[in-house]
């Protein structure tokens, strides 16, 4: 219709009505434009807010998962260190709770802390740049490079806990119970003593395996302090997040 008005005002030579009928349909385009933009712009806010909050949901988990680790793992290195210097001191403690209890916990992993689902589709599908907020998406990416680091300091200390499990013949273990060695942190929840899975032990026999434990240590140390730094980066992402659904 404004098609065949235009070309009647053409034809009568009214240059005036042309010119109205050209703003009309400049403005009318420049509408349309700015209305799908508005569209887009209001879609992708709500995309991205359905995002923020499945991360908020997954990293309100880490965290609460990280801070039960860090207490776990803190004891289980207090009680390694009461192992250590026993076995760097002259006597031979015949059936001492808290070296049961150490040796229990020599074969504590526990656990990594989880990847984030919704990070990971974020960047499988190319979408985390659609993230407005550039602090956060940092923090995320830092979060899962430390978290990689950490992951070969892990698997370092599994195969020292499996050699222990496997192979010292000093320790009586109930392998019912070290079976769940790697879920530690399940126990001490549930209140179970450490010393549960070790029956007995011939600590003069221990003294040779005191490099593996002083190893141990030395790993639970490291991932406890990985572990601190992915709390701080977990609060910094919680944060960054309730910041960002607040705007």
């Amino acid at each position: 219709m404004l098609l065949r008005r235009i070309s009647k005002h053409v034809n009568e030579q009214n240059w005036l009505a042309v010119g109205i009928d050209f703003v009309i349909v400049v403005v009318g385009v420049f509408i349309g434009i700015q209305v799908s933009n508005w569209n887009e712009n209001q879609k992708a806010k709500i995309d991205e807010r359905g995002t923020l909050l499945q991360l908020a949901e997954e990293f309100a988990d880490i965290k609460s998962g990280l801070e039960r680790q860090i207490t776990a793992r803190e004891e289980w290195l207090e009680d390694i260190s009461v192992l250590i210097t026993a076995l760097e001191g002259p006597e031979s403690p015949a059936d001492d709770p808290a070296i049961r209890s150490a040796l229990g916990n020599a074969t504590a992993t526990g656990r990594l802390a989880p990847r984030s689902a919704t990070y990971i589709q974020l960047t499988a599908s190319g979408e985390l740049t659609a993230l407005s907020n550039d602090e956060l998406k940092a923090d995320l990416v830092r979060y899962h490079a430390r978290l990689q680091r950490d992951a070969f300091i892990h698997t370092a200390l599994v195969g020292l806990v499996i050699d222990e499990l496997s192979s010292n013949a000093s320790v009586d273990r109930d392998m019912l119970v070290s079976k769940r060695a790697a879920a530690r942190i399940d126990d001490l929840e549930d209140g179970k003593a450490a010393d549960e899975n070790v029956r007995s032990y011939n600590f003069d026999g221990l003294r040779k395996y005191e490099n593996r434990y002083e190893a141990i240590y030395r790993l639970h140390v490291l991932l406890v302090t990985g572990e601190e730094d992915l709390l701080i980066l977990a609060d910094r992402i919680l944060d960054s997040i309730s910041r960002a659904i607040r705007q």
